[in-house]
């Protein structure tokens, strides 16, 4: 499985090949992870592949090597990010050329039946594209991205062929798969990143804090625009309250754009109560939207957002700015969730004063999320399992 976004990334981008590598190997497979160092970090596994405990997948650490950094005009920038596009699938040209050269050295001890790669980073394709072939087996395409937005428009359908020859491929969600339709013109096999057990198991503290209604920002924000907007529609509300009652609230942010989401405040709501968690564990992560009065987000139609699935785990309202997609309403529809879409900072305003109000009178409101077992890492991980050994067994046949 290949993705040179290491396993300790605080970043979305690290889990997806991460947590199904974990679970193939409960599965009873052996499973090795191809992936970068991470900065500071000691290595994932210190034992050598021929003696390492499978019960656990095995991390490959491959380093970057030296990259060129000579200065050069904006025009030859550009050619020479195109040509490295073309060429290796980015500028980590050097982790594509070791990888393969690692993973051979490796053939005596592990010889892989399938690779796995992760689309995001276009050079994961490449490596893996190159291993399976130093290896004679088939490779799987796996893409979580929106290629319209990844792949530089002039390149997209050159990338195609670049990366062709997979057997299969996999989507994290509808919205890619139909992407995939277009460029890949292939029908992928829709396996959702799952949802951490924590989601649906992590019992709610007791707030010792003097705070009553909570809201949670999670996520990225993309557009300050939104953002704004979002808070604007907040303090819409939070002027209506009285004093006493606005020493009682407070919103939180979880997430990497902490600096975006603290100038916002201070545009629009310098006077509530804020906290600046960044990324945090998944348990925290869990933990904070199930205590939470609200959960939201800004959306993106640029993508599927798969923290929609968590925050259903979660059991509490869910506000969105601006839309979502008609694939996240029907899963919402599916767990019998409460998403509220917002277009306009009144509508935001609006749907605070009535929470804020059905709060008062009736305490938390919570409800059960329906399909548990149909998103979780296990249950989703059993689907590419499938996939996989569906893959494995057609290239036995030719």
């Amino acid at each position: 499985m290949v993705n040179p976004v290491h396993p300790d990334t605080p970043h979305i981008s690290a889990v997806r090949a991460w947590r199904f590598a974990q679970e193939l190997a409960v599965l009873g497979h052996r499973v090795v992870l191809l992936t970068a160092p991470l900065a500071g970090k000691e290595p994932f596994t210190r034992k050598p592949l021929a003696v390492h405990d499978w019960q656990q997948p095995y991390v490959l650490e491959v380093e970057d090597g030296a990259q060129s950094q000579t200065r050069l005009p904006a025009m030859l920038r550009r050619l020479r990010t195109a040509w490295r596009l073309v060429m290796y699938g980015g500028a980590r040209e050097q982790w594509v050329c070791n990888s393969v050269r690692a993973v051979g050295q490796q053939f005596t001890h592990f010889q892989p039946d399938v690779v796995w790669c992760t689309f995001g980073k276009m050079e994961a394709v490449f490596a893996a594209k190159r291993i399976a072939t130093a290896a004679k087996c088939p490779w799987v395409l796996d893409i979580k991205d929106n290629w319209e937005m990844f792949v530089p428009s002039g390149l997209r359908r050159l990338m195609v062929w670049r990366t062709h020859g997979w057997e299969a491929v996999t989507a994290n969600a509808e919205f890619t798969a139909q992407k995939t339709r277009r460029w890949q013109h292939a029908n992928s096999e829709v396996i959702y990143s799952g949802v951490d057990e924590a989601f649906f198991t992590e019992a709610l503290e007791a707030d010792e804090s003097k705070f009553e209604f909570a809201i949670t920002l999670v996520g990225s924000f993309y557009f300050p625009d939104y953002l704004d907007a979002f808070l604007s529609g907040v303090q819409q509300w939070f002027g209506t309250l009285k004093p006493a009652a606005r020493g009682r609230v407070l919103i939180r942010y979880l997430g990497g754009d902490i600096e975006m989401f603290r100038r916002a405040i201070q545009r629009c709501i310098p006077h509530i109560h804020t906290e600046f968690r960044g990324y945090v564990s998944v348990k925290e992560l869990a933990q904070t939207c199930r205590a939470s009065t609200v959960n939201a987000y800004v959306a993106h139609a640029g993508g599927f957002h798969h923290k929609l699935l968590e925050l259903l785990a979660c059991e509490r309202p869910i506000l969105v700015y601006p839309a979502e997609s008609d694939e996240s309403r029907r899963l919402v529809k599916d767990a019998e969730g409460q998403l509220i879409e917002t277009s306009t900072p009144d509508q935001v305003a609006s749907f605070l004063t009535q929470l804020y109000g059905r709060r008062l009178c009736n305490g938390a409101d919570m409800k059960t999320f329906k399909t548990h077992q149909r998103y979780t890492w296990a249950d989703q991980s059993r689907q590419l399992e499938q996939v996989l050994s569906s893959t494995i067994s057609t290239n036995t046949k030719k």
